[in-house]
């Protein structure tokens, strides 16, 4: 073989290797950005993720808070009624005590 088709090779070989590195250069690089997008993707995920259940939450509360305030109105109500009806028995609750301590 002449001296030149061997320097050829050896270029040609050279050049391979670099194109080689070149590739796997290219490849950690897109394998990084990969990663690192998902990475973020990822964490995207989990902060809307949790902005929803933020609003869940405090859209419950607030439902919550609603009910409460109708039970508590309708605990008043019965309240109310109740001492109502108290009264209207009081008259004759205590007409019917002194009638038991006159008679005793």
């Amino acid at each position: 073989m002449s001296l030149e088709a061997i320097t050829k090779i050896r270029e040609v070989e050279s050049s391979m290797e670099q194109s080689k590195a070149e590739a796997r250069s290219q490849v950690q690089k897109l394998a990084a950005d990969a990663e690192r997008e998902g990475r973020a993707l990822l964490e995207q995920g989990r902060k809307e993720a949790a902005a929803a259940a933020d609003a869940a939450m405090k859209k419950a509360e607030e439902a919550a808070a609603g009910r409460r305030k109708e039970i508590l109105a309708q605990a008043e109500k019965d309240c109310e009624k109740l001492k109502a009806d108290a009264r209207k028995r009081m008259d004759k609750a205590t007409q019917a005590i002194l009638g038991r301590v006159v008679e005793s």
